[in-house]
């Protein structure tokens, strides 16, 4: 019930005041009713209900917007639509110098269809001013359509920008802005906000050169000073004559002026004196008031090479090694042959930020005593160059890159048969000598300083050399037997290189009597490896042959040598009877015999035959009764040829010689020849025959015998009776002729007839 109470009461309260409400705007609206008249349209807003049109904006286009802006409109009481448009709408002084006056006209059109009064409000900025306005009629009433002038002046204090307005007020519309700007275009100066001098090393000078250029389209002069020397409120030149200095930086020029696309080289100098990064800030200020700042870094740096890596590993030093005073590595290579080569790469890290020029240097040790108490003396330390030494590196001399590994390869190349010791030095050029001394000499304009060449790495490098080890299976060669000559003779061998490298070898040639070669002739075997190797032999006489032949190895002074031993016989011949029996010739007959020659062996035999001169001598004859039919020739391997042999001797004799064979390079053989010269001879067994009884006229016979003496046939003949009686008688032989044959005996019968009574005889 209580809440039922309460609600009438409040819907009782709202509907007297509705009704009480109502009766006053009544009341109100009569009294308004009573003074409302008729007014100027000028005091309307333009395209209201009773104000004077737009000449620009249609009516369509403001009850568009009319809808959006009701709330402002009812709010300000003012109208959106424009009375006057300003021209030009925005007043811009764009090229100007200080001291001098510009000005610039501005019209006020109006742009509705009622007159109206204009108010100008002139700008706050000093630097700008508006002279009195022209209108076109009296009172400064400007009809519609009709424009008044202004005159805008403007006299620069500095080359900076300017901003400012007019505010141009009317009786019915929203004031009216006319932004009025100075601003000439800025030089555009191409400096980085940050010189980044990078790294230096301490007590050096790094110089970084920067091309300026105005890429602006007006002059501007530039002033650079440290960025506590700036003050403004107003633009002066602190400018600071030379190099505007910042430890550890410098900048040069200070000041400089540059038309529109003109360049101009700015150095920035950075001279560290600790091992630090530095910074510092430059202001850069324009005569347009334009105040930029520049940061300017680098690094200072000491020197730091590291050796990173050693094909092989680093040795360390032995136990009563000597070894250099100040060396920080030691690198040493296995034994090598004499003009053998061996390489180590070594990887050095540059760990600046500064690229630094280098050169390979190679000296003599500066060794430790060997004494302990004894202690080196590093003042005194010598760098001789080591002339003999052999060890070189490539490449020689270069620059090592920031912060990068770089790839050197040492090389040994020992020439003789000893130790090398040798110290390896990377000199590094143009080092600065003294870091207090390069502050001094930039406050004096000196941008120098002392450089000479440091010692920044040594590595300690050693070697030895060893001979050359040749093994030669077998160490000699020893052929069996005998060998024919004009033939090849092969035989293999293998030679072992135990040494430390590969050899090139070549193998002697011996052409002059004996031909002895090796093939292959020449070549290469390498370490530890084996080649084998084909001797050929052939002899070009009979005989034993003993030789040593020898290889040469490359740079090694000994050679290797091969010892040979064969024999060999030349072309073998025999004749087909042990000797030639001529048997029994007549004294001034010949007797001919032949026989055959044959030839052994696969090699044609050159020969000769003739009679020993030594049994010529024996009988003192110079010519020889043997007529050989050929005497000489060749005969083919496994050939024959027959020999004919044709004797006349003109004396009786009983001959035993010797024909001698003579085989060119090989053995000879000799003929006994056995030949019986005689001539036919007979006797009588009894060379007296004795009649004791004989009658003339009467014949007397007796018997006698002939005996033939030799074993040739004779002919015989009974002749007359010779004497001095042969006349007192006559004598007849029976058989008075025949033939006796050899060692005949016949008898025969003499008839004896005498003619007178006479002691015959």
């Amino acid at each position: 019930s209580k809440k039922t109470n309460a609600s009438q009461k409040l819907a009782w309260k709202n509907s007297k005041c509705k009704v009480e409400g109502e009766s006053e705007c009544a009341y109100l609206a009569k009294l308004e009713e009573r003074q409302n008249y008729l007014k100027n349209p000028r005091f309307f807003p333009p395209n209201s209900p009773h104000g004077g049109k737009s000449l620009v904006i249609s009516e369509e286009k403001v009850e568009q917007t009319l809808a959006r802006r009701k709330a402002e409109d009812n709010k300000s009481g003012t109208s959106f639509v424009p009375v006057f448009l300003a021209n030009p709408p925005t007043v811009l002084f764009s090229d100007y110098e200080v001291g001098r006056v510009y000005e610039m006209t501005i019209e006020l059109q109006n742009i509705t269809s009622t007159c109206h009064h204009v108010r100008l409000i002139p700008p706050s900025t000093s630097a700008f001013a508006i002279g009195p306005g022209k209108f076109p009629g009296k009172g400064g009433m400007i009809a519609p359509g009709m424009t008044c002038q202004y005159t805008v002046q403007f006299i620069p204090e500095y080359l900076g920008d300017y901003e400012d307005c007019i505010l141009v007020e009317t009786q019915v519309s929203e004031s009216l802005l006319i932004p009025i700007r100075a601003k000439r275009p800025p030089p555009a100066l191409t400096l980085p906000h940050i010189i980044d001098c990078g790294a230096c090393l301490v007590g050096g000078i790094k110089v970084t050169t920067i091309l300026c250029r105005n890429e602006g389209i007006s002059t501007g002069k530039f002033c650079i000073m440290p960025k506590k020397a700036w003050t403004p409120p107003k633009f002066k030149a602190p400018a600071t004559v030379g190099l505007v200095i910042q430890d550890p930086f410098g900048i040069h020029p200070a000041v400089f002026e540059l038309v529109p696309g003109q360049s101009t080289t700015v150095e920035v100098v950075f001279f560290p004196s600790f091992p630090e990064v530095s910074q510092q800030t430059y202001t850069v200020v324009c005569d347009n008031c334009q105040v930029n700042d520049v940061t300017v870094t680098g690094v200072g740096q000491l020197i730091a090479l590291e050796l990173l890596f050693v094909t092989d590993g680093e040795s360390k030093p032995e136990p009563g090694e000597v070894t250099d005073v100040t060396a920080q590595h030691l690198i040493r290579f296995e034994p090598q042959n004499p003009h053998t080569t061996k390489e180590k790469k070594l990887v050095i890290r540059n760990s600046t930020h500064i690229e630094l020029p280098f050169y390979w240097r190679v000296v003599k040790p500066n060794l430790k005593p060997l004494i302990p108490e004894e202690t080196a003396d590093f003042t005194n330390l010598k760098y001789d160059r080591d002339t003999e030494s052999a060890f070189t590196l490539n490449p020689e001399q270069g620059v090592l890159l920031p912060h990068a590994d770089h790839e050197f390869i040492l090389t040994y190349t020992p020439q003789e048969l000893k130790s090398y010791h040798s110290v390896i030095q990377v000199v590094l050029r143009d080092i600065p000598e003294s870091p207090g001394l390069v502050k001094e000499r930039m406050l004096q304009n000196i941008p120098e300083y002392k450089a000479e060449d440091v010692i920044a790495l040594e590595i300690e490098v050693k070697g030895s050399t060893e001979p050359f080890h040749l093994l030669l299976e077998p160490y000699a060669i020893i052929v069996p037997g005998e060998n024919f000559i004009g033939v090849n003779v092969r035989k293999t061998f293998k030679v072992w290189n135990n040494s430390k490298s590969l050899i090139k070898y070549t193998w002697e040639k011996i052409l002059l009597c004996d031909i002895m070669e090796v093939e292959p002739h020449t070549g290469v075997i390498d370490m530890n490896k084996s080649c084998e190797f084909e001797l050929t032999i052939m002899g070009s006489k009979p005989g034993c042959v003993s030789r040593n032949l020898c290889c040469k190895i490359e740079h090694c002074p000994e050679p290797v040598v091969l010892h040979v031993e064969a024999a060999f016989k030349g072309p073998l011949l025999c004749i087909d009877v042990p000797s030639l029996q001529l048997g029994l010739i007549k004294q001034g007959e010949s007797v001919f015999s032949t026989f055959e020659i044959k030839n052994l062996c696969r090699l044609p035999a050159q020969w000769k035959m003739q009679e020993s001169q030594v049994c010529l001598a024996e009988r003192n004859e110079e010519v020889s009764p043997f007529t050989i039919q050929p005497s000489a020739g060749e005969i083919p391997p496994l050939g024959i040829c027959s020999v004919s042999v044709l004797f006349t001797s003109s004396l009786c004799q009983r001959l035993q010689t010797v024909l001698e064979l003579e085989v060119e390079n090989g053995e000879g053989s000799h003929l006994p020849v056995f030949v019986e010269v005689q001539s036919p001879q007979a006797c009588l067994i009894s060379s007296h025959l004795v009649f004791t009884e004989i009658y003339t006229g009467v014949p007397a016979k007796a018997t006698s015998k002939l005996f033939n003496q030799t074993l040739l046939p004779a002919k015989y003949l009974w002749g007359k009776l010779i004497g001095n009686q042969a006349a007192f008688c006559s004598a007849a032989v029976s058989p008075a002729s025949g033939i006796l044959r050899p060692n005949e005996e016949k008898e025969f019968c003499i008839e004896l007839a005498a003619n007178m009574v006479v002691s015959l005889k």
